[in-house]
């Protein structure tokens, strides 16, 4: 199992979410650096070195379905299964099992799609210290329509093309992409959310600080600017439930990282 990933200036988040995802059965992780500015390769270069990035410069601008694309051509042979999101996204399962393990049971899908859990800033004005799964513990309702967004764990020798977004991806004769429970979807959405055996947290914000330079920047999909119209409640409602499933993976990532336990964890 592998992950394909863009990103920039990502340093203070790379490790933490590298280790958490090896510790979920990620075995290589191909990312593409568009534009960064901070010290990205000290942190990965102990990880490309034991061959677990491959790691390219991807200096265009928009990059994501360019690399997505890129890393398809390149990488079709290398894994069973890869997993396109981001590095504010962490992908596990609820059931504390390895995801690597649990795509056993979709050998003869295309694609897993896997709804994103959005959450917000938990009040944090400023970047935290420690781990972004402990910092920030309030997400959005799971009655909200957004979180029926998927991002896809693809078989790449089933993916023919890329799609419109980096949502999805067509596929040829083995058939569409699949929900947890088996079940085929079209496009960005799955008709309900589903979210006991695979999930992804997306940290859409972080703090409110990165919440605003990511509002300043364009979209790393297709270059546009994004809409602030109404962002002020959308964001708000990225807080509205608290949800701490992620934590029961905190003291093997702290292991990981080095880091002291939590008293109480």
């Amino acid at each position: 199992m592998a992950i394909c990933a863009v990103y920039r200036n990502e340093a203070p988040y790379l490790r933490e979410w590298i280790e958490f995802h090896r510790h979920v059965g990620v075995e290589r992780f191909f990312l593409y650096n568009n534009r960064s500015t901070d010290d990205h390769l000290g942190v990965l270069q102990p990880y490309i070195d034991a061959g677990i990035v491959v790691w390219e410069d991807f200096p265009e601008f928009p990059p994501q379905l360019k690399c997505f694309e890129e890393s398809l051509a390149t990488h079709r042979d290398d894994a069973r299964w890869i997993a396109f999101i981001d590095v504010d996204e962490f992908l596990f399962s609820p059931t504390e099992r390895p995801v690597s393990d649990i795509l056993r049971e979709f050998e003869q899908h295309s694609a897993v799609g896997v709804n994103c859990l959005v959450f917000g800033t938990s009040g944090h004005q400023t970047p935290q210290p420690g781990l972004v799964i402990e910092n920030y513990r309030r997400r959005l309702s799971l009655d909200r329509p957004r979180n029926r967004v998927v991002k896809c764990i693809v078989d790449p020798t089933a993916v023919i093309a890329v799609g419109k977004s980096v949502h999805y991806f067509r596929y040829g004769a083995r058939g569409l992409a699949v929900d947890e429970l088996h079940r085929p979807y079209r496009g960005e959405t799955t008709e309900s959310l589903s979210v006991d055996l695979l999930r992804i947290n997306h940290y859409f914000t972080r703090s409110q600080a990165e919440r605003e330079r990511k509002l300043a920047a364009p979209r790393v999909d297709n270059g546009k600017m994004k809409n602030r119209e109404g962002v002020e409640e959308r964001d708000r409602r990225l807080n509205e439930e608290p949800d701490d499933t992620i934590l029961a993976f905190a003291p093997a990532l702290r292991a990981a990282l080095g880091l002291e336990a939590v008293a109480g964890s």
